[in-house]
């Protein structure tokens, strides 16, 4: 197998921001009791309200980078490390891998804040691309516009003022594209810079598909230095397309609107064959959530896609198990994808076995002390401290997304097996890979998992079947 070496091409961290202190503790009228006695009385509850709201919120730490070739731990299963077809005809997407040096081939992957900060998939693009080519950097979204973490190899942003709206918001101030993420301009004059970074992936592009809703007329293109371009604009229902003369890896777009426009994301293509390897994410995503947009497969279906990927159900883990609910919330979403993305193969992901915050609650008699002509007293208090657990929902949630795909003849890849099965949590948090909310990854968990999902996919491209 085929690895690069590639320094610093993931400067950010991925980690969530954990609330501090006890939550729940009642405190007794005194705050220097004497006496502490515990009555023996325990009630263990999970925090779902708060953890959802942190996984919502992620932040991004600095730090140093390393090669994404890292040794794969004696504790993964490698023998699972495969795509189970479920009868499944994958020959379409090998014929397609082998006509890669003329024709790209077309990735998207779907998922929540696993995907959002691009650390695996980034991973996946790079080697893919490596082996078959870099048609472009793909499809980019206005995350940081819209307030939230973005991948660190690409530039999204304007210098106007926009409306933003985010896929969990509780409600949506516009419409709210296939990307989980849109912004609209206030005023009806404005522009746009996208761009892709030069530190380490020379990722030149020389065509721009700008999605949209409402009218859009492009003005003028310049570069990085000032010069205008000669450019060719093309619109369409949902996108407009622009044409430049040169590769560049970072253009300015003004353009004027009717007062109607809404943005949701852009595609960057460099006009070259080999992969493309686009990323949709959005922290706290979940099945429903996107089922929410009511339109992903029609607006995924510029990029033509070869096959997509869909890897959630971390989030789910996080409510009430329902699983009818799940798996009917899993088959409307491949509906969708599927009917309007015929040719395209899907492929299901596992969530990982991880880990949840629990609070335990005891009953204690504290002594008060005592007042001047009183006697001491004691008072039942209940004090609370929080530890974590393994998230008992994901084995389930797994195993219905295993049973759809075998009921329903889409492939999984069932990450969950792959990353060490049941107790696998604690094995990656003693090993340096889950971040501290032990629900996220730390970056070379995350590369960890991108190389094994690149190797999964590369064996199936070289199977006969």
């Amino acid at each position: 197998m085929k690895l690069i070496d590639i320094r610093n091409i993931f400067l950010p961290i991925l980690t969530a921001f954990l609330t501090s202190g006890p939550i729940g503790a009642q405190v007794p009228a005194s705050n220097e009791p004497d006496e502490e006695e515990v009555m023996g009385e325990e009630i263990v509850s999970d925090v779902e309200d708060e953890e959802r709201e942190v996984r919502d919120d992620i932040v991004i730490i600095p730090d140093e980078a390393d090669d994404i070739d890292i040794p794969i731990p004696d504790f993964i299963k490698k023998s699972y490390n495969n795509i189970i077809y479920n009868g499944a005809d994958w020959s379409r997407l090998r014929k397609a891998f082998t006509s890669s040096a003329t024709d790209p081939v077309s990735i998207v992957h779907i998922g929540d804040s696993h995907i959002q900060a691009d650390f695996s998939t980034g991973t996946t693009r790079e080697l893919l691309q490596y082996d078959f080519g870099n048609a472009g950097r793909g499809l980019i979204a206005p995350l940081k516009m819209s307030g939230t973490n973005q991948p660190s190899d690409y530039t999204f942003q304007s210098t106007g003022s926009w409306v933003p709206n985010k896929l969990m918001s509780s409600s949506w101030k516009q419409t709210v594209g296939f990307t989980g993420t849109s912004v609209r301009p206030v005023t009806s004059n404005g522009q746009l810079t996208f761009a892709t970074s030069d530190r380490d992936d020379y990722n030149p592009f020389s065509s721009v598909i700008i999605f949209h809703t409402g009218r859009l007329t492009v003005n003028s293109v310049t570069n990085a230095a000032g010069v205008k371009l000669s450019h060719r604009a093309i619109p369409s229902h949902d996108y407009t397309q622009i044409i430049l003369p040169s590769q560049e890896t970072s253009v300015t777009v003004n353009f004027s609107s009717a007062g109607d426009l809404t943005v949701f994301g852009a595609s960057l293509s460099g006009g070259r064959p080999g992969v493309y390897y686009h990323a949709i994410g959005n922290n706290g995503a979940a099945y429903e959530t996107y089922n929410r947009i009511g339109n992903v497969g029609a607006g995924i279906s510029p990029l033509k896609p070869d096959l997509v990927i869909i890897s959630l159900g971390t989030n789910e883990a996080f409510g009430k198990l329902d699983t009818r609910a799940f798996t009917r919330s899993v088959d409307r979403l491949v509906k969708n994808i599927r009917t309007a993305n015929p040719d395209a193969l899907i492929l299901l992901t596992t969530p990982q076995e991880c880990q949840r915050s629990v609070t335990t609650t005891k009953k204690v008699r504290v002594k008060t002390k005592a007042r001047k002509g009183r006697k001491a007293r004691y008072k039942t208090v209940n004090r609370s401290s929080r530890s974590y657990a393994v998230n008992k929902n994901i084995a389930p949630l797994r195993q219905a997304i295993m049973d759809y795909g075998k009921e329903n003849g889409i492939a999984v890849y069932d990450w969950y097996s792959v990353a060490g099965g049941s107790g696998s949590s604690s094995i990656w948090i003693s090993n340096g890979l889950f971040a501290g909310d032990r629900v996220h990854h730390t970056r070379k968990g995350y590369n960890l998992e991108g190389r094994l999902v690149y190797e999964a996919l590369l064996d199936a491209l070289r199977e006969n079947r």
